[in-house]
């Protein structure tokens, strides 16, 4: 009786590249801001919320972020992606007006269900990210629930 080998690589988070010859491997999906898998919140000084600007569709365009009060870490950045996925809480810069308010909400509730109704078909797929190795990263939060 021939034994089937089978290739049980689990998902892993993959470090983006731009050396030469570099490629994505099979069943790689590439989740940072040029996808809709890019996180809205951008961590460092001139970071803050973005927002989708145009189709979900395609390469992404994001308006340039909206400060927040506080300088976004790595850290918090994933962890205000996680929440805004699984809760459906965002958190929004303070200051807006009502209207950019009612805007960043509507922009954010159709980014969420769109990255939601995507992940399942990733599920056994490995996420990639400009992020370095062994640091927080979004990419693993977004592995975690289509794999979940």
């Amino acid at each position: 009786m021939k034994s089937i080998m089978r290739d049980h690589t689990q998902p892993s988070r993959i470090h983006l590249s731009r050396a030469k010859g570099s490629r994505l491997p099979a069943n790689t999906v590439r989740c940072d801001r040029s996808t809709i898998l890019g996180n809205p919140w951008v961590p460092g000084e001139n970071g803050g919320l973005r927002i989708p600007n145009g189709s979900l569709q395609g390469k992404m365009d994001w308006y340039p972020p909206i400060p927040t009060t506080e300088i976004l870490t790595v850290e918090r950045a994933v962890a205000l992606l996680a929440e805004w996925l699984l809760t459906e809480n965002s958190s929004l810069p303070a200051g807006l007006s009502d209207t950019d308010v009612t805007r960043c909400i509507d922009a954010l509730e159709e980014l969420r269900i769109a990255v939601l109704d995507r992940l399942p078909a990733l599920r056994g797929h490995s996420f990639t990210c400009w992020c370095m190795p062994g640091s927080p990263c979004h990419a693993e939060t977004l592995m975690e629930i289509a794999n979940g």
